[in-house]
């Protein structure tokens, strides 16, 4: 493995999708402070204002950085430099990931701060926040080895369509259950185990995920 050449496949795709980057992070920010705003209308505009940043980040990046390579014949220049499949597909996962993860962290980061900060927020609403964002970064995993898999957009946007659809069921699910119902409302942080249940799932699925899209992309014997 040339750590090298790893470095520099994932610098040069982070230059590229810099602007794409601030983009994505400026708008998760604005969204995650006007979900904390006491109005409700507000809150909820605010609150599917995140989500849509989260999806649209997660396709968006997908789609310039993974797939873009291979319509535009960029990845053909790039596996003719001395680099391994191996370090092709690291370098270009872990970039993926990375600054998908950017906007993502911020959103969380801003979101809880202000769920602690906040006077009238109550605290207890912060068990939420994991369990939203999890989901997300499920689905965007889920993407990633669709991508990986088939090289195509259309599959692509077609599990990005089905995970949007899982998720209004599953906020309509959780949202819904009694133990998350009582936290939320509570003024202390409390951990329900069905909760931490939902976490563990949430979490196995994004490391099988990734686990997943590196190995079909390392098993590939062309990526011309």
């Amino acid at each position: 493995m040339n750590t090298q050449a790893i470095g520099i496949l994932f610098l040069k795709d982070l230059f590229l999708s810099r602007r794409h980057l601030f983009a994505y992070f400026a708008a998760g920010m604005v969204s995650s402070v006007l979900t904390c705003i006491p109005d409700s209308t507000v809150s909820f505009v605010g609150f599917l204002l995140m989500i849509t940043v989260a999806i649209a980040a997660g396709i968006h990046l997908i789609g310039t950085l993974l797939l873009g390579e291979s319509l535009g014949q960029t990845r053909m220049f790039v596996m003719s430099l001395p680099v391994s499949l191996l370090d092709y597909s690291l370098g270009k996962i872990a970039v993926v990931l990375t600054t998908y993860l950017v906007p993502w962290t911020a959103m969380l980061v801003c979101c809880t701060i202000c769920t602690f900060v906040l006077p009238w927020a109550k605290h207890g609403s912060a068990i939420v926040l994991p369990l939203v964002f999890l989901f997300l970064l499920c689905g965007f995993t889920i993407q990633l080895v669709t991508a990986v898999v088939t090289e195509s957009l259309g599959w692509t946007i077609c599990v990005m369509v089905a995970g949007n659809v899982l998720l209004n069921v599953f906020l309509m699910k959780v949202m819904s259950l009694p133990e998350i119902v009582a936290a939320k409302q509570s003024d202390v942080l409390m951990w329900p185990p069905i909760v931490v249940q939902i976490l563990v799932v949430e979490s196995l699925i994004i490391i099988g995920g990734l686990t997943a899209a590196l190995f079909f992309q390392t098993r590939k014997r062309d990526l011309i």
